[in-house]
This record gives structure tokens, sequence and C-alpha cells, in this order.
């Protein structure tokens, strides 16, 4: 190698060194990390501190740690070592197998500024350390190779039997790696055999048995000995393929091109520039196979073995898993553009280069600035926990519930959130039983993002306190398994909350069609908190029967005592009905009553018609209430969102009650351009008052004043009023015939 290339080598490395140094990750993250961290402080392979089958190299390298950013660090610094070192260690790796130094020193360098690359080597794990530490190995062998080639009389290289004690040993470092080296070495014993050398083959398979033992034995002396470490062994296996998608497991031809997909397109982050490089990919390996099948023989031997075994027995969807893939696809797309002039290959890796940091680079800053969601949420927590006049209980949904769980154990000696076991499928029951049981502690609520039963509690004491999601450009290199968002909530006691039979959301909705739980099947429950001052509840639904059916008495009770009835029927479908409570909920034991709705049929000699009931509140009279009623749509939602909706007509009417004084409605929507091609014009009035005039052409919030005077004027019904409208079915292949104006995410009342 030139001097002018091993210049670019070394400046590789500086760029690499200065671009991670600084942006080292705040918090550990991935399972495994949080695994390896727990594993620097107290070794325990059956309390996967590591998990199995257990790391102990990688543990020994570790220094031991203070929480978080100082953990976090002391894992992540073998990576940024590692990956320092890698533009050398490609460089040298891709002599070996047979490319000039020129094209080899473009390939380490294209391969480092991948963007899976460039993130997960400051990623607090094993892959960017095992990975580089396999590539050494990996040139060691196959420098030897091309050394026993010259003639059977030729001694056993060195670098083989150091090559083979490193095989062993960095299995200890990282386990994936055996698939890296393993089929050099026993292709090195192999050669010597066929030369009738068994003597040396022994002695090669000796030296990778001593790298091995030199981690196995004290790992398996601290399990608790070899049956024991190979019963954890046996048990993180099996439920390694139990609870993962693989191709070995489910061979099918969908899954088959998902991993392929994700092992080569993933790596680069966006599709053009995979594209590009899969197609130079698929060109150096049709021009190796024409003009050099040397090389294409050794770089099958070094990087084909680890290629079937992770798209066969690996899930796929773990992205890094992917990353030793990026080395043969970097080097074979040097390989296609050297059928241009040097210069004009340098030009093209320039490019490719510079690209990939403009993608790369971005992912890495914000990797840094955030940390993992799942520990920044948990740190906000315990900032706010010091401030809280009450401790608050923690609870969550079970989606949050599997990822949580290490995450707790990290932080048990500063936060100790009691146990935590699973809170089931219908997780806001538990916070109901809580609050019925006569607890008055806040509870912080953990929900999947695309959960909704958090409207299941009074809107007035729950406050949404942060999401907490990596940013786009970080997830898209980090998929894996594990849940990387969710939502936190501060749930004061509530003045109500609801139980099962409810539809609010179109979620909520599902779980009691699935529960059986509807009003006409059984008696949906509300709780109202105890109290004598007057109160007004509102309660809002549909009647889904269709015409044809019977009508539906619905039938309302507070503790047994019934309060209200009314005939619901197939025009209107829809209804709200007022229930006044001039002396509150009355006397009871426990903290809350309940109150309790069905629907009968009108006709005894029929069964009872489908109800939906898709609102619900209550409030003392002297504060504000508000129902949908002319004019709205069901409520909607995206369930992998969950983001919720209504769409209005073109005019549409809440009706509100109670309160004193000017009352302020918040209404917040989609941008209407993604229905229209131009901006609506949208009024608001209460009676013949026009309150606000506005164009959105965009995301819209309007804090709208309702002036007390033009309220009682308009007996409490402010409409919204869309000069746009459209029926879907006018529109494409559907039979929705709605008329739908605007797409309204948030509409609230509350006292000036």
């Amino acid at each position: 190698m030139s001097a002018r290339l091993r210049l670019v080598v070394a400046l590789a490395g500086l760029v690499f060194f200065v671009a991670h140094v600084r942006a080292l990750p705040r918090t550990i993250e991935d399972l495994d990390s949080i695994n390896f961290a727990l594993g620097v402080e107290q070794f325990d392979v059956a309390r996967h501190r590591p998990h199995p089958p257990g790391y102990p190299v990688f543990i020994a390298l570790a220094p031991r740690m203070d929480r978080d950013r100082t953990a976090a660090t002391g894992l992540a610094v073998w990576g940024l070592v590692a990956g320092t070192l890698a533009p050398w260690v490609l460089a040298e790796f891709w002599m070996a197998v047979g490319l000039t130094s020129t094209l080899a020193v473009l390939a380490a360098v294209l391969t480092v500024s991948c963007p899976l690359f460039w993130l997960t080597a400051a990623r607090p794990l094993t892959d960017m350390p095992g990975l580089v530490a396999a590539l050494a190995t990996q040139t060691l062998f196959i420098r030897g190779l091309r050394v026993m080639r010259a003639g059977p009389l030729t001694p056993m290289p060195r670098a083989w039997l150091w090559g083979a004690f490193g095989a062993g040993f960095i299995i200890g470092l990282r386990s994936q790696t055996m698939w890296l080296t393993g089929p050099l070495l026993f292709w090195c014993a192999g050669e010597l055999a066929a030369y009738r050398r068994p003597r040396e083959a022994t002695m090669l398979i000796g030296a990778a048995a001593i790298g091995a033992l030199t981690w196995a034995l004290p790992l398996v002396w601290l399990s608790g000995g070899l049956g024991r470490y190979l019963a954890m062994l046996g048990s993180q296996g099996t439920a390694d393929f139990r609870d993962i998608e693989l191709l070995a497991t489910t061979p099918t031809w969908r899954l088959f091109r998902t991993a392929l997909s994700r092992t080569f397109v993933g790596p680069w982050a966006v599709p053009v520039l995979a594209n590009t490089m899969l197609v130079m990919f698929i060109v150096g390996v049709l021009r190796l196979a024409v003009r050099g099948r040397r090389v294409l023989a050794a770089l099958l031997l070094a990087c084909w073995p680890y290629l079937v075994f992770h798209v066969t027995f690996q899930e796929t969807l773990t992205l890094r898993y992917a990353l030793p893939v990026v080395v043969p696809v970097a080097g074979l797309a040097v390989v296609a553009l050297s059928i241009f002039r040097a210069r004009v290959a340098t030009a093209a890796v320039a490019v490719l280069v510079t690209a990939n940091l403009l993608i790369a680079q971005p992912s890495l800053q914000a990797y840094s600035r955030d940390g993992d969601p799942f520990f920044r949420g948990f740190q906000d927590m315990q900032h706010a926990l010091a401030a809280a006049p009450e401790p608050p209980v923690l609870r969550m949904q079970h989606q949050v519930w599997w990822a949580v769980q290490r995450v707790i154990e990290w932080y048990h000696p500063y936060w100790d959130v009691g146990p935590q076991p699973h809170p089931g499928e219908r997780e806001w029951l538990g916070v109901v039983q809580y609050w019925m049981s006569g607890a008055t502690a806040p509870v912080w609520f953990l929900t999947d993002v695309s959960r909704t039963d958090v409207a299941l509690f009074d809107h007035r004491t729950r406050i949404f306190k942060g999401r907490y999601e990596p940013a786009p450009d970080v997830r898209k290199l980090m998929l894996g398994s594990r849940l990387d968002h969710y939502d936190w909530w501060e749930i004061e006691r509530p003045a109500w909350m609801l139980g099962t039979g409810w539809a609010l959301t179109p979620e909520i909705a599902g779980m009691t069609t699935a529960d059986a739980a509807a009003p006409h099947q059984r008696a949906a429950d509300a709780f109202l908190l105890r109290q004598s001052r007057p109160l007004r509840v509102m309660v809002g639904g549909r009647y889904l029967a269709g015409p044809g059916h019977a009508a539906a008495v619905v039938s309302v009770a507070i503790d047994g005592r019934p309060i209200a009835q009314w005939r619901v029927g197939s025009d209107p479908i829809w209804f709200v009905q007022w229930i006044e409570l001039p002396n509150g909920t009355g006397a009871g034991t426990g903290p809350y009553a309940r109150l309790t709705i069905q629907a009968a049929s009108e006709d005894p000699a029929r069964p009872a018609p489908m109800i939906g009931l898709e609102q619900f509140d209550a409030a003392p009279t002297d504060d504000p209430v508000f129902a949908f009623v002319d004019g709205w749509q069901e409520p909607e939602g995206d369930p992998l969102t969950g983001r919720l909706w209504r769409w209005t007509s073109n005019r549409s009417t809440i009706d509100i009650r109670g309160g004193t004084g000017d009352l302020t409605l918040q209404l917040s929507g989609e941008s209407p351009l993604k229905s229209f091609d131009r901006a609506p014009e949208v009024v608001v009035r209460a009676g013949s008052r026009e309150l606000d005039r506005f164009r959105p052409a965009a995301d819209f919030s309007r804090e709208i004043v309702l002036p007390a005077a033009a309220l009682a004027e308009s007996s409490g019904r402010v409409t919204i009023e869309t000069s746009l409208t459209f029926v879907p079915a006018d529109r494409g292949p559907t039979g929705d015939r709605r008329t739908l104006g605007l797409r309204v995410a948030r509409v609230d009342v509350r006292k000036k």
C-alpha cells in the first residue's frame, strides 16, 4: 500500500473517530445492551446478565460503570475503537482477498460510511467490535491460504495459529463470529489434511480450542457447571425459535423476500441508494465470475456462510444483524466500478460516501442526542418524581410491559416501582380497580401509541406528559422486534371512569365487541366519584341494528337505582341524553358510585337491538360538558398510530351545557388540502353570532372564545360550517355515501 493510500486510510479512521467520539450514546438502549450493562455489574448468565451464551470477553473488556451515560459510554467505547480501526482492517482484508490496494481502500471507505455501519458503531453492543475482530481473523486465514498455495511443502503459516486462536477467542466477544471465521478455520485445516499434514491440522484446531476455552471455562464455572450452563443455553435457543419469525421455521417465499430486502436494502436506509448499491453488487459478482474467480471464491468462503445463517436462522427485522453483509456488498460495488478508470471509480465512491454520510450523520446525532425512548422517559419520570406532591403508581399496557421489564430492573436501585405483573389486555380495568379500592395517588400510565383506552378516564384529570420514540431516521436503522415508542400519561384520581361496554374509540368498540359486552348484551359500567354537588351526565351513541329491527329502550341506574330511560330507533340513529343529578351521586359504599346502562328491546318478543355508546362525560353543573350532535360522523382512528378523528359534514353542531362565564373552544384538525384542491372557508357560529372565520390550508389548531351571551342566545349550540364537502363514493369504488367536510382531531370546551 502506497503512502498516499495509507494517508487516506488514516484520514478515514480520524474522521470516523471525530464524528463518533462526540456522539457516544446518553443511555443504554437495546435489550441486549441492558443485559450487558447488568452483566458488568454482576455477571450471571442464568439471570440474563448478560443473556446466553454469555459474551464474557465483552463483559471483561467493559469497565465497571455508573448508571445511564457512563454505562452506555463504557460499552460503546469498544464500538468506537473498532470503528476507528475498521478502515485499516477492511483495507487489509480486501487486499488479502485479492483486490488492488486502491480498490481495497475504496471498498474500506465505502463500507465504513454505510448508514448502518456508521450508526451501529455508536451503539453499546458487540456488533462492531465483533465484526472488526472477525475481519482481522479472516485476513490472517486468507493470507495464509495464499501462502500455502505455493506448494505442499510450504510451512504452515504462523498467522494461521493466531487466526485459529482468535477465531475461538472472539466467539466470547460475539457468538455470531463463528459463522465468519469458522468456515475459514475448517477450510484451512482441510488444506493441511489434504497435504497429509494431520499434526498441523490438529494444532490449528487445538489453537482454536484454546482460544475458546480461555473464556468458556470461566463462563461455565461461573454459571454453576456444564450441565446448568447447557440447560440455560438450550432454554434460550428454544425461546428464540419459538418467539420470533425465522425462515428456518416459516419457510415461505414472502418471508424469504422480506429477509433479503432487510439484509441488502435496509442497511443503506434510502431505497435509491440501496438499489444503486445492489445493482453494483450484482455487477461486481458477475465481473469476478468472469475475471476474478479466485477472489470470488475467497469472498464466498469468508461471507457466504454468515449470509445463509443470517437469512435462515436470525430475525432479519433486527437490522444490525445484517452488518457483516455490508462488507461484501460495498466491496463488490467497488469491483463493479473498477470497470472504469481509477479516477472515475474514485469519484464515484466519493459521491456514494457523501450520500451515505448525509444520511448517516444526522441519524448518529439524533441517536446521541435523544438516547433510547424508554430510558429517556424513565429519566424524565424520575426527575418529575422529585417534585411530585404524592408518589404516583406506575401502570402500563401489555405492549409496554414486555419492553420495560429490564429498564425497571436497571433503575431499581434509584426508583422502586413495585411489582409489575402482566396487566392483561384490558389494562385500564386494573387502573379502575386501583381507584375503586380507595387509593388516591395519581397513576402514571404508559401506553402504546396505537392504544386509545386512556379515553375511558375523565379528560379533565389526565395530562399528556410526553411521547417517547426515536427520530424517524434513527428508527429505520434500528429496526427490531422490541417496542420503541410509548406515551406517558399522568392521571389524577378521576371524577369518572368507564369499565366495559363502551365504544368511545374504534379500538374500545372492537374490545367491547370481542368481549360481547355491548349494552344490548350486558350492562355497560361507568364509575362516578361520590359527591353531593349537583352533577350533569351526558351519554351519546348510535342505534346500530338497522331498519326493520325493534326500537331499543335504554335504561340508566346508579347503584341499582333507576335514574333515566329513553327510546332509540333507526330514525334518527344518533342519540344524546342529558341526565341531571341535583343531589349528586348519593351516598353509598366505596369511593365511586356505579352507573350502569343497558339496552332492551321495546318488543319483548324480539331480541335487543345493537347499541353503541360513543360519548360520555360527567361534571358538576358549573363545569362545561359538550356533546357532538347534528352533522358529525362516527369516531374513527388509525390502528397503527392511535390517531383519532371525526369528520364534520357541511354544518356540524356541538351542544354545550354548564359552565359560567365565557368559554374557550379548542378545534384542531388535518389540512383540508389532503381532500380538496383549495382551502375551504370555515365559519364558527353560536346562533346568529359569528365567532370565527378562517381558511385552513394546512393542519390547523384554533382557540375560539365562546362568549357567555352568545351561548345563552344559542341555547349552548355552536355550529362549525365548511364551504367544501365531498362524498367518498363519488371519488372511488366505495359504498361510503357520507358527506364529509373537515377531518377534526380535537374538540374541547374549557373555561376561559
